[in-house]
């Protein structure tokens, strides 16, 4: 459970800014996806990069620390 509670934190910003930018694409249309580059394309990128970069760095930093190691002591 707690690693279910963990996921919906950390990624639900992203849900949320994701579905933000589609709401305001529907209503407007300045953020629709199909030019190829604009400024849809862009708030897109960013929200996926930032997701990326969120999702690596909580997998580095709760990696645990003896991970791999035995435990037996080393000889020399």
């Amino acid at each position: 459970m707690a690693v279910a509670k963990a996921f919906t934190f950390t990624s639900m910003p992203f849900v949320v800014a994701e579905a933000a930018t589609g709401v305001a694409s529907f209503l407007t249309g300045q953020l629709s996806m199909p030019p190829l580059v604009g400024v849809g394309t862009a708030v897109d990128l960013a929200i996926a990069l930032a997701g990326m970069v969120t999702a690596i760095l909580r997998t580095v930093r709760t990696r645990p620390s003896g991970a791999g190691e035995t435990g037996a002591p080393q000889k020399r």
